[in-house]
């Protein structure tokens, strides 16, 4: 589908006279193209052998020569926030989203976020003014699109099967595109359906961007693959004997399916930069890493022992909104939480009990401790809503994972379980980027001047790349290290004005919709 926007030409034009003229504001040539490429979940931990084996040429030409390294998640290290942080640069207490789901305000009733709780501003928004089209494909949390000059198809949740995309017409050319859906599980006897359903899924998302590639004009391109984050979600276990779902007759069968996966992915990455070309900057990120699940710490089984130090009454203020995934906990407080029953002083002092008790927090078989790290709301979030956000969040180590456990005294077990969730793998804090393109500078860098790079990093460093003025207000930094230090000098950073906050209402039957929104981690 070729859509040539309104001012294609006045750009075109506008990009010829700076080509022959002079500069711009910020770091790139107006005429500059920038494509962001998202693999989900990606890890060089686990990435890096099959690199060096060998298996993967297009990872491995980029890192021998582009700009490469670890790029650190957002916290909460959750698919939602950590894209929204990707696009808006700034961290989820001004973007207003920290999970799948969220509590109505003075309620019990719990709902799944969607696009419409983004509280700032998108990259292809603050492009618009200007007048630079975007292609944009299967970024998730972007569910209903933004109106925006260019394509849009949003990524999941999805709140029914329409009005995912923009143009509305935009969702009648793209075949047979299948929708992520929120649910995941492997369920035994459907494993080999279920691999069919990734590799349909990139096929489907390469061809379109190929596509796009071939047929319509952009300045910015930004895709996502989430294959990569589902298969390891699912098939990890087929790997990992020290899961205690390990299946030795099954493991022959399917511990090579995350691997061939990504050689797959590897080979559709390869098509994608061919197709490209080396004119057009190119970025490739992750939004999180990816390790092992073997035990569970049963957080309410272990508050209400006598060693967390917590009393009944205040173990019991312990609450979170998903019980399947306990690494973001609230104290329930009066003015918040109906029926709590402290006041948010009392609630801080439960509060710094809480994280006492998980920083301590072993497991009896080794001695190890079960949280690598514990961070309370104001270590991690600042902003208009950083108090939406939970009051302690956790980064389990390596293996583990943390569940809500029994409120119940009867039913009440072990702090310390073998994992029981349908995923065998889930987010770590590392994922990765990889750059190449003009004024990109090659090596290795994790990050400058021993800040670590971040995912709230990519909306200053693309819109540098751009030509455009970097936004006051957001919380990342153009990266400098992997830009060459001759074109840094010549091209300084641009300091714009500041960003408006993003609000869309959303309607009484939208809200009644997302109450019956299933949950997924992702």
């Amino acid at each position: 589908m070729r859509r040539q926007s309104a001012n294609t030409f006045g750009l075109l034009a506008l990009g010829f006279v700076l080509a022959l003229g002079g500069g711009c504001g910020g770091g790139g040539a107006r005429d500059q193209k920038v494509v962001v490429i998202g693999l989900d979940g990606a890890t060089w931990e686990l990435l890096q052998p099959w690199i060096d084996r060998g298996d993967l040429p297009a990872l491995a030409e980029l890192q021998a020569t582009c700009a490469w390294g670890e790029l650190q998640s957002v916290v909460p290290y959750l698919s939602p926030p950590a894209w929204t942080t990707a696009v808006t640069g700034v961290n989820p207490g001004k973007h207003a989203i920290y999970d799948f789901q969220r509590r109505l305000p003075g309620q019990m009733a719990v709902v799944n976020e969607t696009a419409k709780s983004r509280r700032s501003q998108p990259i292809w928004n603050m492009l618009q003014p200007a007048g630079r089209r975007v292609l944009l494909l299967n970024i998730p949390m972007t569910d209903p699109p933004d109106p925006v000059d260019g394509l849009f198809v949003a990524g999941f949740p999805h709140q029914d099967g329409v009005g995912y995309a923009y143009p509305p017409e935009l969702e009648q050319t793209l075949g047979e595109y299948r929708l992520d859906e929120l649910q995941m599980m492997l369920i035994p006897g459907k494993e080999d359906s279920l691999l069919a359903a990734y590799y349909t899924d990139m096929g489907n998302r390469k061809r379109i961007i190929l596509e796009w590639l071939r047929d319509e004009p952009f300045d910015l391109m930004w895709v996502v693959f989430t294959a990569t984050d589902r298969i390891q979600h699912t098939f990890w276990v087929f790997t990992d004997p020290q899961n205690p779902h390990y299946d030795a007759e099954l493991a022959p069968r399917y511990a090579q399916a995350i691997h061939d996966f990504w050689v797959a992915q590897d080979r559709a990455l390869g098509e994608i930069l061919a197709a490209i070309g080396p004119e057009a900057i190119v970025m490739l990120l992750s939004d999180h890493g990816f390790g092992p699940m073997r035990y569970d710490l049963r957080v309410q089984d272990y508050l209400h022992e006598p060693g967390s130090r917590l009393s009944e009454r205040e173990a019991s203020a312990v609450y979170v909104l998903d019980p399947g995934d306990a690494a973001r906990l609230y104290v329930a407080r009066r003015g918040r939480d109906p029926g709590a029953p402290w006041s948010p002083v009392e609630a801080m002092r439960v509060r710094a009990k809480l994280v006492d008790a998980l920083r301590a927090a072993t497991d009896p078989r080794t001695g190890e401790r079960v949280c690598e790290a514990v961070w309370v709301n104001e270590e991690v979030f600042t902003g208009t809503y950083a108090e939406k956000g939970p009051d302690v969040v956790v980064l389990p180590a390596d293996g583990y994972f943390l569940t809500r456990g029994e409120r119940d005294p009867e039913k009440r077990g072990p702090r310390i379980v073998p994992h029981k969730s349908p995923l065998s793998a889930w987010h770590r804090m590392n994922g990765i980027y990889a750059m190449r393109g003009p004024g990109i500078a090659p090596g290795r860098r994790d990050g400058d001047g021993g800040r670590l790079y971040a995912l709230i990093d990519v909306v200053p460093t693309v819109l540098y790349l751009l030509g455009e003025p970097v936004p006051l207000g957001l919380d990342g930094d153009v990266m400098r290290g992997v830009i060459d230090a001759e074109h840094l000098n010549a091209n300084p950073v641009e300091q714009g004005e500041p960003l408006q906050e993003d609000y869309r209402e959303m309607t009484p039957e939208e809200l009644e919709n997302l109450k019956n929104l299933p949950y997924i981690g992702g």
